[in-house]
């Protein structure tokens, strides 16, 4: 491992060990300046080791505010709200698709929402989850509504749900969203937002047995 590279492992790792430690908590702002200052090294090593713990997921980066620590977990209740604030964007746009009489596109497959039950791990499951709903929502013109429901969507990651697999979110997600699509390949917009929100209810249903 040459100089640089080493360098910047010990970067990674401070800044790695002050997340999980708890001592940089949810939502703290990241200043390179300052952790170049106690590290006694220059910020380009720091910068990279930031731009690796972004893609790992501990931190994000936010426009006009610089790099903030990701939360690592959210309340029952967050998660509650969250989750019917995305029923009903998600019923919202199916609305939308409907009032333009338009169908999904011809050309859509699963093979998106198959990447999501195929992936290995969770940290491949996420990425999988957010590219589907990125092609899921191709129709939504609004940027911005399109943003709100990625960031939610995001959130609900942070949930654990110990009785039942690790996987169970994206397990619900492919059950109910591949039912989905098929409502809206053939125009049937009344059964597709049943499974919205069939699929919301079952991880709210889940969440509340096991009481977290």
């Amino acid at each position: 491992m040459g100089k640089s590279k080493r360098i910047q492992k010990i970067a990674y790792d401070y800044i790695k060990l002050n997340i999980e430690s708890g001592v940089w908590r949810d939502d703290v702002k990241l200043v390179e300046q300052d952790i170049s200052d106690q590290l006694e090294i220059s910020r380009t090593p720091i910068r990279e080791a930031i731009n690796e713990l972004v893609a790992e997921g501990y931190l994000y980066k936010e426009p006009n505010k610089g790099v903030i620590v990701r939360k690592t977990k959210i309340s029952e209740k967050e998660f509650l709200e969250r989750t019917q604030l995305l029923e009903l964007l998600f019923s919202s746009y199916t609305f939308q698709l409907q009032a333009k009489k338009l169908s999904y596109r011809d050309s859509f497959s699963l093979e998106q929402l198959e990447r999501v039950l195929e992936a290995t791990d969770l940290m491949e499951k996420k990425l999988a989850t957010q590219l589907f709903l990125e092609d899921f929502l191709c129709e939504l013109n609004n940027r911005v509504m399109r943003q709100v429901i990625m960031n939610n969507f995001r959130q609900l990651f942070l949930t654990k749900f110990p009785a039942v697999p690790e996987t169970f979110l994206y397990d619900e997600l492919y059950r109910s969203f591949s039912r989905v699509i098929e409502h809206l390949k053939e125009a049937r917009y009344d059964l597709c937002r049943k499974d919205i929100r069939i699929f919301f209810n079952r991880l709210n249903l889940e969440l509340i047995d096991q009481q977290i």
